[in-house]
């Protein structure tokens, strides 16, 4: 859904309100004005109703008037005596005369056979039925209606008595516009009449009254004649059948204009629009003034939960109304209260140590953190419980609990001046105190350490602790507090190494561990992008100077600390855990470049240095099987050096890993020998082939006896024991040639060659080759 515009509560109940009122407003509206055009209807066929009854009563009367007429003058004797005459121009002059006076359209006047004799017509009679005659004869008249010429007739027949039967008079009476007009007048309608000449013929007006539009009438002449309302959108009709004999064949029409009936429903339904229009106005406001005064309390306890949400202690809001809004204005009051108790409680726990009531670690960071912001001088004051581990497991938790309040209250009691006092982690506690002189300090110190480790009363026991002290100035040694946790932490390393009592921070503690962590972050990178270096140093076989093996050595020269030394950077990887890493790396880089050797005919094997912790490293022979598949060479000419101190570490695990590698064909040696504590028992059952004596025995063998009488010892038991000897740290001729009249297998130094780069060992190679009779020739002072 988009994020539009969205009404609130007091906009959606106005809109709610306002729809309501214009749907009720708007369908009684509606009603009122079906009702009043089915009124204005209802009262329009009723005037048809009434104006249909009046046309009838005026073609009746007009038919008796008529015959009032015609009866006199049948009855006239000047009439009869012409008729009686049988003289054609007699009778010509009285049936005009008479018919004249009676109001006569036409006129006839016809003998019993049926012969005419008068009219008065100037074209051919029309013809009249047996039928008439004979009524006439018996009801005294008979009346039929006729068309002809395009106008409508009322024809009238009346016997004529001599004495006898002497002749029929035949007169016509026109059914005209002044007929139209008559009854429209009367009815107040308007009327036409209108006729046709079979049931299959169209109806034709022939007369209507005044007022009526041609276009109606030839409307109204083309329409059906079958019903009592011909259809017409300007005009409410009614159709009379004017025929005596129920046909429809001629007709008077009684119109009344819709527009004037309907023009007291336009007006009233205009009223009524207004009168709609003005409700829904007064609505509108109504709705608008109730929505306002429910949405103000709604409105109110919004703002009142803002303000408690934002932290803020408001006044609950006066609401006048009850109920439900009342309800929930003194639910918001109840949590205001329960949430404020909550946020001191977490405060609290926030700030406080549950078991010694002291501030914890977030509260000492605040009042540094104030301190440093007011730059205040300060001494922290960190001390440490050595054993409340072994306390917790041997004594319990609850006794563990007590020795940690004792030591609160110890220190809150020898320290009343300071700023804070807080455990800061299981049995750490910390303390910012005013800052003292370098010689108030220590006897401050002191005493407190002589206090805290001075036995402790537990449940009638005493009880003696062993703490170490820190002491830091701040903000001198630390100006924010992630540099005092991280130098904290440092000193307190450092205080667990010495022997004092109280240890202070020294300055340059942090910048050695920061760019330990620096390395540590690098080395990590000069792994995975092969930043490393590798170097060969070579071993040459006493007795014949030949090159046999080269011992890999890594080096790091770092993009911005320069050379980093193996013993540095192995160290860090061992404590960081990247060890195994590196040792992968250097397994396949001395891999790679074995086989560029071989493939320039060089022909030597490798030693490769392991860590003591790749001796727990259960995929160490895999690495070694994967870097080495497929060597040109056995894996009997790949040297895997271990320290002796390694050895003795874990000698159970080493022993299997030893075991798997030598499982794996690898030749194993034992380096630095001399400088550990390994027995020969263990020796014994360790699966090596090599001995590596410790340059340090080596560099000045020529001139310590002492140095000679051990590697001499060294060299004969190895040999004692089936195992190879190499020396390493040859650097004159003279213990070259010594080592040569002992026995020594291989020999390693600077006097032979210093470490090279993998692509120029083929060229010391080549150098040693010329230097081969050198060594091998035996010198005077050792041939005897």
């Amino acid at each position: 859904m988009s994020s539009g515009f969205r009404p609130g509560f007091r906009g959606r109940l106005i809109a709610a309100m306002i729809a309501l009122v214009l749907l009720v407003g708007l369908v009684i509206g509606a009603l009122l004005m079906v009702y009043l055009f089915e009124d204005e209807k209802s009262r329009a066929l009723e005037k048809l109703s009434i104006g249909e009854g009046l046309t009838r009563e005026v073609l009746a009367r007009r038919t008796d008037l008529v015959l009032s007429r015609l009866d006199v003058v049948v009855k006239d004797f000047g009439f009869r005596s012409a008729v009686a005459s049988g003289d054609p121009a007699t009778i010509d002059s009285a049936l005009e005369n008479h018919s004249r006076r009676a109001g006569a359209d036409f006129a006839l006047l016809i003998n019993n056979s049926g012969d005419l004799l008068a009219s008065t017509l100037s074209r051919r009679p029309p013809e009249m039925p047996e039928s008439s005659f004979k009524e006439a004869r018996s009801r005294g008249f008979t009346r039929t209606l006729s068309f002809m010429d395009g106008q409508g007739y009322e024809i009238l027949v009346i016997p004529v008595e001599g004495p006898g039967l002497r002749a029929w008079l035949v007169s016509g009476f026109a059914l005209d516009q002044a007929l139209a007009n008559s009854i429209a007048r009367l009815s107040g309608t308007d009327v036409t009449f209108r006729a046709r000449t079979s049931s299959e013929a169209s109806f034709q007006l022939f007369a209507t009254s005044e007022g009526l539009d041609l276009n109606l009438e030839q409307a109204l002449a083309e329409s059906s004649g079958n019903r009592n309302f011909l259809e017409n959108v300007h005009y409410f009709t009614r159709i009379i059948d004017l025929g005596d004999q129920g046909t429809d064949d001629m007709q008077a029409t009684l119109l009344i204009s819709r527009e004037a009936s309907l023009r007291n429903y336009y007006k009233r339904a205009g009223e009524l629009a207004l009168l709609v229009s003005a409700i829904l106005v007064f609505a509108i406001l109504l709705a608008l003034i109730i929505a306002r005064n429910l949405g103000r309390p709604v409105l109110q306890l919004a703002d009142y939960a803002r303000a408690v949400g934002e932290g803020e202690t408001p006044q609950p809001p006066a609401i006048r109304a009850g109920g439900e809004l009342r309800q929930l204005r003194d639910a918001l009051g109840d949590m205001l209260v329960r949430l404020r108790e909550r946020e001191a409680q977490i405060r609290y726990a926030a700030t406080h140590d549950d078991v010694t009531g002291l501030g914890n670690r977030n509260a000492l960071m605040q009042s540094a953190q104030e301190l440093f912001a007011g730059k205040d001088h300060c001494t922290l004051i960190g001390l440490r419980l050595n054993d409340l581990s072994d306390i917790n497991d041997t004594l319990g938790l609850e006794f563990g609990d007590k020795v940690l309040s004792g030591v609160s209250q110890r220190l809150q009691t020898e320290l009343p001046d300071a700023r804070i006092v807080a455990r800061t982690g299981g049995a750490e506690f910390l303390a910012l105190i005013p800052a003292h002189g370098a010689d108030t300090l220590n006897g401050l110190t002191r005493q407190l350490h002589d206090v805290i480790e001075s036995p402790l009363h537990i449940n009638r026991t005493p009880f003696s602790l062993r703490v170490t002290m820190v002491t830091m100035e701040l903000p001198a040694d630390a100006a924010n507090t992630h540099e005092l946790r991280r130098r904290l932490n440092l000193t307190f390393e450092m205080a667990q190494q010495r022997p004092e009592p109280v240890t202070r921070y020294q300055p340059g503690q942090d910048e050695s561990h920061l760019r330990e962590l620096q390395l540590i972050s690098d080395l990590h990178t000069a792994i995975a992008e092969n930043h490393l270096h590798m170097n060969y140093q070579p071993k040459l076989n006493i007795g014949s100077g030949r090159l046999v093996q080269v011992e890999a050595l890594v080096r790091w020269i770092h993009p911005e600390l320069g050379f980093i030394s193996p013993e540095e950077f192995i160290f860090l990887a061992e404590q960081s855990g990247q060890i195994h890493d590196l040792t992968a790396h250097i397994l396949n880089r001395v891999a790679g470049d074995a086989r560029q050797w071989a493939a320039v005919g060089l022909d030597v094997s490798v030693a490769i240095n392991l860590s003591a912790m790749d001796l727990t490293w259960p995929a160490l022979t895999g690495h070694v099987a994967e870097a080495f598949a497929n060597w040109h060479q056995g894996l009997e000419r790949i040297t895997l050096e271990v320290t002796e101190s390694a050895l003795m570490e874990d000698p159970e695990e080493a022993l299997a890993t030893l075991n798997k590698l030598r499982e794996l064909g690898v030749t194993l040696s034992v380096d630095d020998f001399g400088t550990g504590y390994s027995s020969l028992s263990q020796l014994r059952k360790m699966p090596v082939q090599e001995l590596k004596i410790d340059k340090s025995f080596v560099l000045k063998l020529e001139s310590e006896p002492q140095d000679q009488l051990i590697v001499k010892s060294t060299i004969d038991m190895a040999h004692g024991l089936g195992l190879k000897v190499v020396a390493e740290g040859i650097e004159s001729l003279n213990a070259w040639h010594l080592l040569q009249q002992w026995g020594c297998d291989l020999g390693q130094g600077f006097y032979l060659s210093r470490p090279v780069a993998p692509v120029d060992l083929p060229e010391t190679a080549k150098s040693l080759v010329a230097r081969r009779q050198e060594l091998t020739q035996i010198a005077p002072e050792h041939s005897r």
